[in-house]
């Protein structure tokens, strides 16, 4: 019996892809691993594991990574990048350049810096817009996830949430892109017409629970005591009598001026014994839900085709979306209180990404 003896046998991962594509070529014209082995010069199992991940559509060019120069920022200074981003994040390209090759035996350029960025997703973002939160403010949003923490879906569905938004006729959205040639900078289709004071606002004020949305209400003006104290009478008081019959709700306001003047705080004495006042930690819109609620009003009027063309239309376009709000859609915001309140308590009282 004649014994084969294979010469510098390679693995799989050194092996070329024309030498890969010769043994998936061999055997798939019936030739035998061990034939197939002596033809490309390499082991049994280098035929099989080739053969196999052809097979399963798993082979990929293995040298690729091999080729070329080596990178000019490794594994350590990408590391080192990241700190510096995360000392500064508002540092420009260049400043952070400059960052890498102090004290480094060999500079690197500013082009080599934006593509590790880029490699490493650290691209250059808007700031996301909250309110400013004091060391006071996180301690009591603190205290407040807290003290809520034991609450389940079940709980926070006899609460029912409040709030005023005002929207305007005309507003451009900063986060939106366009791609365009340099000699099309004043293109009718690259540009975004402005009007003064946003052509005109409206405020609203609503309120919703899981169990029902509750009305809409268009504000004359600015939302002062006196109207709040309206709308206490006209519209929360049913509400909270209909959805609650037993008397177990709770309304859930912010710290607006208006909603803690004494007359507005002494009428919620007066009615204490139908429903409770939720205290509620200043500058977080993002544990109210109903924040979402307007982020969906805003989005459907500005889908719509025609766009309002007035205040008028406006109101009338912000009433209709409110009505043909998905029942899901505010039942599960509500749902999502025990995970705002535990994000609230993972950040130490700081922001909670909703």
């Amino acid at each position: 019996m004649q014994l084969s003896v294979y010469k510098g046998c390679v693995r799989a991962c050194d092996l070329s892809d024309v030498q890969k594509g010769m043994i998936i070529g061999f055997r798939a014209k019936g030739g035998s691993i061990s034939e197939t082995a002596e033809f490309v010069d390499c082991s049994r199992a280098t035929v099989v594991k080739v053969y196999c991940a052809w097979q399963n559509g798993t082979v990929q060019n293995q040298r690729r990574g091999k080729c070329g120069a080596p990178r000019a920022i490794d594994d350590r200074g990408e590391r080192r990048l990241r700190r510096c981003v995360r000392a500064d994040r508002r540092a420009t390209v260049e400043q952070l350049t400059t960052k890498m090759n102090q004290g480094a035996t060999k500079s690197v350029s500013q082009t080599t810096i934006q593509r590790t960025l880029l490699r490493l997703g650290l691209r250059s973002r808007r700031l996301v817009r909250a309110p400013m939160l004091t060391a006071v403010h996180r301690r009591r949003r603190l205290e407040f996830a807290r003290q809520y923490s034991s609450w389940t879906s079940t709980e926070w569905r006899q609460v029912a949430f409040s709030d005023e938004s005002r929207f305007m006729l005309h507003r451009t959205d900063g986060r939106w892109r366009i791609r365009r040639e340099t000699s099309e900078r004043n293109h009718p289709a690259t540009i975004a017409g402005t009007v003064q004071a946003g052509g005109g606002s409206i405020m609203v004020w609503g309120m919703f629970s899981w169990h029902s949305l509750g009305s809409l209400i268009i504000v004359e003006g600015t939302m002062d005591q006196y109207k709040y104290a309206s709308v206490l009478a006209d519209h929360v008081h049913p509400y909270m009598r209909i959805v609650f019959p037993q008397d177990d709700g709770i309304f859930q306001q912010d710290n607006a001026r208006c909603h803690t003047a004494a007359s507005v705080r002494a009428w919620f004495e007066e009615h204490q014994d139908e429903f409770t006042v939720l205290p509620w930690p200043a500058n977080s819109p993002d544990l109210n839900p109903i924040e979402h609620l307007w982020d969906h009003l805003d989005r459907v009027v500005r889908a719509m085709d025609p766009q309002p063309r007035n205040l008028a239309q406006l109101a009338t376009a912000l009433e209709s979306a409110w009505l043909n709000i998905p029942e899901n859609t505010f039942r599960d915001l509500c749902d999502s209180l025990p995970a705002r309140l535990a994000a609230v308590r993972s950040a130490k009282g700081g922001y909670s990404g909703f």
